[in-house]
């Protein structure tokens, strides 16, 4: 019986001096990692930074954290930021935003508030926390700039994982939002004849991301692996009566511009068109030109509400069929 008591109480001992390294190796790297990038120029403070959850959990908990780039020109400033994990489980931990979000950039600055607003990532087992996968949820997110738009996210999940392939330093990544509230000024400049709703959603994407390098802590410490490619097996998005769906397969061309296709299958998407030339972002002339030449796209294939339309991206330009629609987007700095 002495020797079961002696065991428990070394045991106990043990347990107790493991949490201990733990939530002293927390503090002491957070602390150090503030300081680290104090040192390489940023800005990074906390009002109080604590480690807490004896004996099972090891939480960090951040009050008023505050980091900016000044190179880069971006900041972000965090009300609350508690950083979960288990005692045993020390990879994989979960991140819980409270308060107001202010995110900086050369644009603008955004704020945000949310009901929810928290990550799960499991990292894989090394000093360099190379990320495995994570999600991140999102409810009742509202949004508002500086310049005084304001929009809002109802829920949504973003998923990252290693590519189920084994491609090296690809991440498959899925996004769905039940509803994307689209800012009153926006909407304004197209719902004059009530053609679309303030109000996107559902939306999906089911991708595969294809990085030069892996997502780490250095990555975050110094410059982030640059995306050479995206593969686009599912996109979807309902807008109104507008359904559109894509799938193809984007790589970055030398100035940083998407470059490849994406077939694209679009319900009643005239209401585009409209919403296009409604806003602006479509000369009527270009407006015209699209309604006929893809019209007679549609009605080759039997249905004038459905396109099957291809979206090429090259040379930095974007062409929808045979028709040039604007420049092709960025996906990455050179």
């Amino acid at each position: 019986m002495r020797a079961l008591l002696a065991i428990l109480i070394l045991a106990a001992l043990a347990w107790c001096g493991w949490w201990f390294v733990q939530a002293t190796a927390r503090d002491r790297a957070m602390e150090a990692w503030l300081a680290d990038r104090r040192a390489a120029g940023w800005v990074a403070e906390a009002e109080d930074l604590r480690v807490r959850g004896f004996p099972n959990r090891v939480d960090t908990v951040v009050s008023d954290l505050s980091l900016s780039d000044p190179a880069a020109g971006w900041a972000w400033q965090a009300g609350g930021l508690r950083i979960l994990s288990l005692s045993y489980k020390p990879n994989h931990v979960i991140a819980v935003l409270s308060g107001e979000q202010v995110v900086s950039t050369p644009y603008e600055t955004i704020r945000a508030t949310s009901d929810v607003l928290r990550g799960s990532v499991i990292f894989r087992p090394s000093t360099r926390l190379e990320l495995d996968h994570m999600t991140f949820e999102i409810e009742n997110m509202q949004l508002r700039g500086d310049a005084g738009w304001t929009a809002g996210i109802g829920k949504a999940i973003l998923a990252t994982r290693r590519a189920a392939d084994g491609t090296p330093f690809a991440h498959d990544l899925a996004f769905n939002a039940e509803s994307l509230a689209l800012p009153p000024e926006v909407v304004a400049g197209f719902r004059a004849d009530g053609v679309l709703p303030a109000v996107i959603g559902p939306i999906a994407l089911d991708s595969t991301l294809h990085f030069d390098r892996p997502w780490d802590r250095q990555a975050i410490e110094s410059d982030n692996p640059a995306l050479e490619q995206v593969e686009i097996r599912e996109l979807s998005f309902t807008w109104g009566k507008l359904d559109l769906r894509g799938r193809g397969t984007l790589a970055v061309d030398d100035a940083g511009f998407a470059e490849g296709r994406l077939d694209l299958h679009a319900r009643n998407w005239r209401a585009m068109i409209e919403v296009a030339e409604a806003s602006g972002a479509l000369a009527p002339a270009l407006a015209g030109a699209l309604r006929s030449g893809l019209g007679l796209l549609a009605r080759l294939g039997g249905d004038g509400d459905a396109l099957e339309v291809p979206l090429d991206f090259a040379d930095g330009l974007a062409r929808l069929g045979p028709i040039p629609i604007g420049p092709a987007p960025r996906l990455a700095q050179r």
